[in-house]
């Protein structure tokens, strides 16, 4: 049979090649590589991993003997004539000839795998940590001795980056058990194994660890976390913890919140400047004491992007790089206990100290007012202190609330302009939701709490609070009115005159949404200019109670036509602008001609 096509069912196909069993060959030089590009971000973190290593070692000692008292000491040889070396030694648990060749000679092996959930007290896990000091040396060599066997001679574990490694007793100045790792600087390493730089990161990763370490004759570790500093009152404790901000973050925060969750204790600082709800803040993340990152994120709810924490966990999981935290429903229950902390503390702010609340969402108020529109419990719990702007000048909803009950709101920030003035001189408390995301919020408040009654203005509902004037009044006006609107007629405005405060204003220009869209469209210069369709009429709305406009009514009734047509459209041009409504051509060109009128001083 010739041709392809897949084989007769029953047939079966013979490889060409032999069947033989075989095992993966790992080239360590690239995996090095793999590990430096993507897994760390420096090569630095071979002194977390040596201290992490020490204080497992120590932690399952003392689980093997308790009563155990762990030291970590660190040594940095600097030579003259070759590269620096550093040498860590504990007095942990030691490994045995076996554990040596199915921990250190088995990539991804570790003694904690599978036992984390019950021994605690182990930071590492992947067991990779030894293999993150190739990072930074060609060769590393453990000498270690077992709790297990004490009476046993030391061994010697030489590994190198080649992948070979040799396993050899020898006589040894160890304690009666513990491990001692050497590794010396490659090429190009050398200033990362300099006693001023392991002094530094001894310190930044190891700084809370429980156990002492030194190095030399300094004790790395001899300050308390920040949440364990000493205080006898809560003011003491709140500047303990805002002296801490200031001196390891460089930080001066507007508040420190405690916070304490299962397995969980820290603190959480509320920024001094406002960031961008979108940007992912850096917090300082422990594990059993052990630094893990300046720069993990994530590891509080989305509304609490105004603070920083520092935190140690006692159960979390750390990712592969252990740099952060692993993303799991464990973590999602810590984050919303933690959340709750900082609600509940905000919420103790606004009983006992609400000039502190009230600092803190001043600052905050614009990310706090953006995310707010998208979640819920952050606006319940800050709705009453953010800041707005009425017609009675800024003041918090909470207050508002306080003082006027009902809430009304206007859109537009050219709407609020227009009718501030008059709202205000008349005591009327009007909220301005044009600013970014302010009508959105009270929008979504008014759904979520209804007994608030928040409801929007129509801007021309601000005419049916203007006096209506007497029989008298208005045949006072009735020339000025009839020579306004056939001013106005090609505008396809109306007029009418009311009374209304502030005396000083001399009119008013009012518009509905529907004539505010078309203005829009076809108001600007750069449009076509026509007639506006069919719709309700806007209307200038001349106020009786300025000495002006009554003025301009005497002088209708005196049939000075010239003088009242271009004082109307002076006054209706002047309402326009001051209502920051878009102008048309036409309004343009008659702005224009009223100005030429005056200076040519034509009748």
């Amino acid at each position: 049979m010739l041709g392809g096509g897949p084989p007769p069912q029953n047939r079966r196909v013979r490889s060409p090649y032999p069947t033989m069993p075989g095992t993966f060959q790992v080239d360590l030089r690239g995996l090095v590589d793999l590990l430096s590009r993507h897994l760390y971000r420096s090569p630095d973190v071979y002194v977390r991993e040596l201290l992490q290593n020490a204080t497992d070692a120590v932690a399952a000692r003392r689980r093997f003997e308790p009563g155990v008292t762990g030291a970590v000491e660190i040594e940095v040889v600097e030579p003259a004539d070759g590269p620096p070396e550093v040498i860590v030694t504990d007095n942990g648990i030691g490994l045995t000839g076996t554990e040596l060749v199915e921990l250190l000679a088995t990539i991804g092996r570790s003694s904690k795998r599978g036992d984390l959930s019950s021994h605690r007290d182990y930071i590492g896990q992947f067991g990779i940590g030894l293999l993150a000091c190739f990072l930074v040396a060609d060769e590393i060599t453990v000498v270690t001795r077992s709790a297990k066997d004490p009476d046993a001679r030391a061994l010697r574990w030489q590994g190198r980056a080649d992948g070979s490694y040799d396993i050899t007793p020898v006589e040894s100045a160890l304690p009666t058990v513990g491990t001692r790792v050497h590794i010396r600087a490659r090429p190009g390493s050398e200033h990362r194994l300099t006693r001023g730089h392991v002094l530094r990161l001894t310190h930044r990763y190891g700084g809370l660890l429980p156990l002492p370490i030194r190095l030399g004759s300094t004790v790395v570790n001899d300050d308390p976390p920040p949440w364990e500093l000493p205080a006898l009152t809560m003011d003491q404790q709140r500047e303990n913890a805002l002296s801490y901000a200031r001196r390891v973050l460089d930080l001066d925060p507007l508040d420190a919140i405690p916070l304490h969750a299962d397995g969980v204790r820290g603190l959480a600082f509320v920024l001094p400047y406002e960031p961008s709800p979108a940007a992912r803040q850096d917090h300082r993340v422990y594990l059993r004491r052990m630094l893990l990152s300046d720069s993990a994120d994530r590891l509080l709810p989305d509304w609490a992007f105004f603070v920083r924490c520092v935190i140690d966990a006692d159960n979390l999981r750390p990712n592969a790089a252990r740099d952060g935290f692993a993303e799991d429903a464990r973590l999602d229950e810590i984050r919303e206990q933690l959340g709750r902390c900082i609600r509940d503390h905000l919420t103790d702010l606004a009983r006992m100290w609400p000039s502190r609340l009230a600092g803190i969402v001043a600052m905050h108020h614009a990310g706090i007012s953006a995310l707010a529109v998208h979640d819920e419990q952050c606006l319940l719990l800050f709705a009453d202190w953010l800041p707005v702007d009425t017609s009675l000048g800024r003041m918090t909803l909470g207050e508002h609330a306080r003082r006027f009950g009902e809430l009304r709101f206007v859109r537009r920030c050219d709407d609020f302009r227009q009718v501030a003035p008059i709202a205000a001189a008349q005591g009327r408390c009007v909220v301005n939701g044009g600013p970014a995301n302010v009508s959105a919020l009270l929008d979504r408040l008014a759904a979520l709490r209804p007994e608030r009654k928040i409801a929007e203005l129509d801007p021309t509902e601000v005419v049916d609070s203007f006096a209506d004037l007497t029989d008298g009044e208005r045949a006072e006006v009735a020339d000025l009115v009839r020579l306004a609107e056939s001013v106005l007629r090609q505008h396809d405005v109306g007029v009418q005159v009311r009374a209304f405060a502030p005396t000083q204003m001399h009119a008013t220009f009012i518009a509905g949404e529907d004539c505010r869209v078309r203005r829009q469209f076809l108001g600007s210069p750069s449009t076509v200019d026509g007639p506006v369709a069919a719709g309700p009429p806007s209307q200038l709305c001349l106020n009786f109670a300025n000495a002006a406009v009554r003025e301009l009514a005497r002088q209708a009734r005196q049939g000075l036509i010239m003088r009242v047509r271009r004082a109307v459209e002076l006054l209706y041009v002047q309402a326009l602008l001051l209502g920051h409504h878009p102008l048309r051509d036409r309004e343009l060109t008659l702005l224009d001609d009223v100005v030429l009128g005056f200076v040519e001083d034509r009748d």
